[in-house]
């Protein structure tokens, strides 16, 4: 059972990281959450031909706003930016979320006028391992490898 996590997380984030042609971002300790950046999701083209990016940007105070990027083309490799993607642009207001972190689990709550989207996983270095259930459209994923990108300066 060990063996096929393993294998289907490696699987999962070599997709991510042949996805998005970025440099991987340098270390953190195991378990630390950064503020710096963002944390990102790619998922493979769906059956609407769509590769879907999803976007978690944590602040200290337990904030969280998140983002979706649909791309219809392979290699785009879009991502948001932190000149609009921050607590501080109105299109976000609706969607401020909430997280707590124990230890090194994290639980969060993304929210959008249709409904809030709950998640549990682990911090890990660089990434999060996260299961979601969504109250909007019932759509469970788990696994997913969130990996973070710091902002450039």
């Amino acid at each position: 059972m060990k063996r096929i996590s393993f294998l289907v997380l490696g699987l999962t984030l070599a997709i991510l990281l042949a996805g998005c042609e970025a440099k991987p971002p340098e270390s953190t300790e195991t378990g630390t959450l950064r503020y710096d950046g963002m944390y990102c999701f790619i998922r493979d083209f769906d059956y609407n031909g769509l590769t879907n990016n999803y976007a978690l940007r944590f602040y200290e105070d337990g904030t969280v706003i998140h983002t979706s990027v649909e791309q219809k083309a392979a290699g785009m490799n879009y991502f948001p930016k932190e000149k609009w993607f921050n607590r501080e642009n109105g299109y976000y207001t609706e969607l401020l979320g909430s997280f707590t972190v124990s230890g090194g689990e994290i639980t969060l709550t993304t929210k959008a006028p249709e409904g809030s989207v709950y998640y549990k996983g682990t911090i890990g270095k660089d990434r999060l391992v996260l299961d979601s259930r969504s109250e909007i459209n019932g759509f469970e994923m788990s696994g997913c490898a969130y990996v973070f990108y710091p902002f450039e300066d």
